[in-house]
């Protein structure tokens, strides 16, 4: 059975990529990640390439999600970048998700959630 791999965008919107992906993938990720078939898993991956959190169960707040990523080392460099060139994202983009920039950083230590392990 084959998989999809969904890629959500950085600020938040609405618009979400869905790729396919073949079983023999799904079976290597799986194999790699020793996760069996019979159980979901959700990784959040890093552009580094590295796990930086791994979800039992699908998540329902992406602004949880959101605001790890906003946490990490690359996308700080990326957001400082963004506000010395005078870009921003407009704030209702991220309303559909109850994101709210400052809520979830108490848990999160460079990237990683402290729940986890990692």
């Amino acid at each position: 059975m084959g998989g999809v791999l969904e890629l959500y965008p950085i600020n938040g919107s609405a618009t979400v990529e869905r790729e396919g992906i073949s079983a023999s993938l799904v079976k290597d990720i799986r194999n790699y990640f020793q996760i069996s078939p019979e159980y979901f898993s959700m990784l959040l991956v890093g552009k580094d390439g590295n796990v930086k959190s791994w979800y039992p169960s699908p998540m329902w707040s992406m602004a949880i999600i959101y605001d790890l990523v906003d946490s990490m080392q690359l996308r700080r460099q990326e957001m400082a970048i963004q506000q010395s060139l005078g870009m921003r994202c407009p704030e209702d983009e991220y309303g559909g998700y109850g994101y709210h920039h400052h809520g979830y950083h108490d848990g999160y230590q460079d990237g990683y959630h402290q729940g986890y392990g990692y």
